[in-house]
């Protein structure tokens, strides 16, 4: 077996893994893992391409209030694999919000229900190497972000997470959305 057999392989296991992981902690009922105050809790997980960059995610939010708030936590792992050259990068993000809502978004037309939106608030990066690259697929995503400082992402008005607002799980694999194609994308909300 090749080595990118291997490695598609193993990025199929980790996705398929990760969905069921989703789907078995939204079967079990609300979970309160993270603390005692948020109101949302979402998983998600999946892979696609973005201006020829290959890229694959998971990672969960939690969102204190019932349609806006100003608190929200986010940890999302991600990578990106530049197409026409071996660049690869990983990066680990932490969004510290400071203010989000609830409203029509990308997701929307298919779910019925209004998108978060990350209004404001920081995002660290880890490794801070990475901090450009992130804030380039983020912001090719949809994210309105600038970098502050190396390690540091500031979110500078609405940015569309394209994670509903509504309890459920979503599988919108095969889904093209203003030019990221997902391969998978598995998403897991619960409220309070």
């Amino acid at each position: 077996m090749s080595w990118k057999s291997r490695k598609v392989l193993g990025m199929v296991l980790v996705v398929s893994t990760l969905s069921w992981l989703l789907v078995l902690v939204g079967s079990v009922g609300l979970v309160s893992a993270y603390g005692a105050g948020e109101t949302w809790q979402l998983g998600f997980a999946g892979t696609g391409t973005l201006s020829g960059m290959g890229f694959g995610f998971w990672g969960w939010c939690t969102f204190t209030g019932q349609t806006s708030g100003s608190v929200g936590d986010c940890q999302i792992s991600q990578y990106l694999h530049m197409m026409g050259n071996s660049q690869n990068i990983q990066c680990q993000t932490h969004f510290d919000i400071t203010s989000w809502s609830a409203q029509p978004g990308a997701l929307t037309p298919l779910t019925g229900a209004p998108d978060f939106f990350v209004n404001s608030g920081t995002i660290t990066v880890n490794p801070t190497s990475a901090t450009q690259a992130c804030a380039s697929f983020l912001s090719a995503a949809g994210f309105d972000v600038s970098v502050a400082a190396p390690g540091t992402l500031t979110i500078n008005g609405p940015s569309d997470m394209a994670l509903p607002a509504a309890p459920g799980h979503y599988s919108l694999s095969g889904l093209t959305l203003g030019g990221v194609s997902y391969t998978e994308l598995q998403i897991q909300v619960s409220q309070k």
